[in-house]
């Protein structure tokens, strides 16, 4: 969360970014749907977003997220769960990460 770094973009998930997410895999041709679950009545109701091509279905619960499969597949293809020695990384980032406040501020632990 480095405020002061100076970017020549940032896109951060957001209302603005399903749109855009949504045209992007559309033009890659996938067949999209889009419906809710909902197990119990009067309940907040989950939106699920579907993605289908060539016999393969991506499933997520944002626009974003769906995308965000449909380009790991794309780079790792058929074979995409993670391989041995691929989880040092993820673990190294996430004992590495840092915690803030509400107004940006560094928590010590």
């Amino acid at each position: 969360m480095d405020d002061d770094k100076e970017y020549k973009l940032s896109i951060r998930s957001a209302g603005n970014t399903q749109v855009p997410c949504l045209q992007v895999i559309y033009s890659k041709g996938y067949i999209l749907s889009h419906y809710y679950l909902n197990n119990t009545p009067g309940e907040w109701k989950a939106p699920q977003w579907d993605a289908e091509k060539n016999g393969r279905r991506f499933s997520a619960t944002s626009l974003e997220e769906l995308l965000g499969l449909i380009a790991m597949w794309e780079i790792r293809g058929d074979d995409w769960r993670h391989k041995n020695g691929e989880q040092e990384l993820y673990d190294q980032l996430i004992e590495s990460a840092p915690m803030y406040d509400s107004e940006g501020n560094i928590i010590d632990n």
